[in-house]
């Protein structure tokens, strides 16, 4: 706002009888102008009306200056206004989000309650069909429970077949396999053992009858001698040791499991004493447990979930190995464990690497296949294959149990 000024005019009237240059603007030479009495009031008019001009001059200058106060005063609300209507907006904005927030949790607990309710009715259905397949069969003792599961002994209503009953749970990580007249994906162990059993009867591999898929576990209905124990347990029963010849039949089924799994697409994984169970009756070995195998590829395996002592060395060394000659060496392990009641030791491996181990009461074909078997380097190493067509297995078999010789073991081994 512009300050108010007020002009002053003063008018000094000529002195009577002065003809001073600083009283009159006019040359020394000029004659003094009198304006009289009229003069001073033509002046005083002029005066006057150019503090009229000047005044109403400010008067305008005011008005403007108001208007434009009034303008600026106007444009100041409506600034406010619109920031009030942008902060209103705003906060609108965040009550609507905040709405479709709490809408879509809504909406997502819904969902969750909904799909509860689903799994819930899943659950029902599944263990109605777990009833169906449980009512078929009396579960008997726990025969063993393992990072895999449980298994019962059973029996069948029907008939009473002996059985076993395992009880694989569902985890995060179970792995699984297509397969063959199977589209959706099996738990390793279901499809590999389907696998190792489709084609013609093997007696060497466990059968399975059937299985079901339950909420949270899968259900195997196995086969299961009666009476049988592990290979490990058999030995543990005799002292650790038991003779060549009947361990020849041992290991010739062994092989014979290993070859026909190869054959089928299937890579056990885990061949060792405890996956081997023998009838106390026929003496039939029959291998089982394929949780830790894989498909056959003719590619290398980077991974292996079985046994330690089992394990080929160039797995320790090079971090991978090949189906068959890691498996031609977890059967040459089996051998020497089997008859010399306990695992190969660094000596002993460094003599069957240069084939110059032995053992007292062992023939030499049986010592020459445990290191031909045993050998460090997988190219040195018998070929699956032909491990059946070595000499021991050709020999041996005039040392093999009889029929009559194996009733007699049979009621042997019942007696504990």
């Amino acid at each position: 706002m512009m300050a108010r000024c007020t002009i002053t005019i003063v008018v000094h009237p000529p002195k009577p009888g002065t003809n001073k240059a600083e009283q009159h603007p006019h040359q020394r030479d000029e004659p003094p102008v009198d304006v009289g009495e009229g003069g001073a009031q033509r002046i005083e008019e002029e005066v006057r009306r150019e503090v009229e001009r000047i005044e109403g001059e400010l008067e305008v200058q005011r008005e403007e200056e108001r208007k434009d106060e009034e303008l600026e005063l106007r444009k100041e609300e409506e600034r406010k206004e619109e920031e009030l209507e942008v902060q209103r907006e705003e906060e609108l904005d965040v009550l609507r989000e905040e709405e479709e927030t709490r809408e879509e949790k809504l909406e997502v607990r819904r969902e969750e309650e909904l799909d509860v309710r689903r799994e819930e009715e899943t659950r029902e259905e599944k263990l109605e069909v777990l009833d169906d397949i449980m009512s078929r069969y009396k579960l008997g003792d726990c025969l063993g429970v393992g990072g895999f599961g449980v298994v019962y002994e059973a029996s069948r209503v029907e008939d009473g077949l002996k059985v076993a009953v395992k009880d694989i749970m569902k985890t995060h990580d179970m792995e699984y396999l297509t397969i063959p007249d199977h589209p959706n994906p099996l738990p390793v162990e279901i499809a590999l053992t389907l696998l190792a059993n489709k084609g013609p009867s093997a007696p060497e591999i466990i059968k399975l009858l059937e299985w079901q898929e339950q909420w949270d576990s899968y259900i195997m209905v196995l086969e299961c001698p009666s009476p049988c124990e592990d290979l490990v347990s058999l030995l543990e029963g005799n002292g650790g040791r038991l003779s060549e010849g009947f361990f020849f039949r041992i290991m010739q089924q062994a092989t014979q499991a290993a070859c026909t799994c190869c054959r089928r697409g299937v890579f056990h994984g885990n061949i060792k004493l405890e996956n081997f169970l023998m009838s106390k009756d026929t003496l039939q070995v029959k291998l089982i447990d394929f949780g830790c195998g894989d498909l056959m590829r003719k590619s290398a395996y980077t991974t292996l979930y079985g046994t330690m002592e089992y394990y080929p060395p160039e797995y320790k060394v090079k971090g991978k190995y090949y189906a068959k000659s890691a498996l031609s060496w977890s059967l040459g392990v089996i051998l020497f464990t089997m008859l010399c009641g306990r695992f190969p030791t660094a000596e002993d491996l460094q003599k069957t690497e240069l084939k110059l181990w032995s053992e007292p009461g062992l023939s030499k074909d049986c010592c020459h296949l445990i290191c031909s078997l045993l050998q460090h380097k997988p190219k040195r190493r018998l070929s699956l294959g032909k491990i059946l067509r070595h000499d021991w297995f050709q020999n041996a078999a005039v040392c093999a149990p009889s029929t009559k010789q194996q009733l007699v073991l049979g009621k042997i081994l019942h007696h504990d």
